[in-house]
């Protein structure tokens, strides 16, 4: 059961989908160390994600419809602001100040947290895919989610750590040209904008006996 649920953990991670590709947007635009950051951050979204699902949070929110719209609808409108963010900061480059808080590492912490937090989407895959790997009649649940949730941030983190290495390797080429980044920026934008209207349009079909 285990090493079933773990290989399933690889294939998730592996699986292109909005987290990756804002991870290797983001190692693109600023380098492996906000990579780091930002990765560090999802994974702490993912730890508070598996405590709310073994103490039965995540089934309360997802059996609310209005607890979760607040956090889609919040969570569209955090995504819509970074992009708006990456447009005006790009474009104001001679902010010294700007470029320094941009820089400080709780930012990107924040980042990948927050985004982790406040997607309706993981909600519901944590309720729905974690129970499915329980394997001891002996342990509590509790423990076993929790166990599993870290066997889950485990695998993510070596997983999108390759992706942000293979990102900085072409960070070092792509950020020599004016062209380059202008590319990547936009790219940044896009990448956050079709995250935020996934969650914007996000569907709650789950249903619990």
């Amino acid at each position: 059961m285990l090493l079933s649920f773990l290989f399933s953990c690889i294939i998730l991670a592996l699986s292109p989908g909005p987290d990756n590709m804002y991870l290797i947007s983001l190692t693109l635009k600023y380098g492996k160390k906000v990579g780091f950051l930002f990765i560090f951050g999802l994974v702490l979204g993912c730890f508070v994600h598996t405590l709310l699902l073994a103490f039965g949070f995540s089934i309360l929110i997802v059996q609310s419809e209005l607890m979760f719209n607040i956090i889609k609808y919040f969570g569209f409108a955090y995504l819509v602001y970074l992009s708006l963010q990456v447009y005006f900061y790009d474009s104001v480059t001679t902010d010294s100040k700007k470029i320094k808080i941009e820089k400080s590492n709780s930012i990107y912490l924040k980042k990948g947290f927050l985004m982790n937090l406040l997607n309706p989407k993981i909600f519901i895959f944590f309720v729905a895919f974690f129970p499915n790997f329980i394997f001891s009649d002996s342990i509590s649940v509790q423990l076993q989610i929790i166990f599993l949730g870290l066997i889950f941030i485990g695998t993510t983190i070596l997983i999108f750590g390759m992706f942000s290495f293979f990102s900085d390797y072409l960070y070092v080429y792509l950020n020599k040209s004016k062209r380059s980044k202008i590319i990547i920026k936009w790219f940044n934008i896009l990448v956050l904008l079709t995250i935020s209207f996934l969650i914007l349009f996000a569907e709650n079909n789950l249903t619990l006996d």
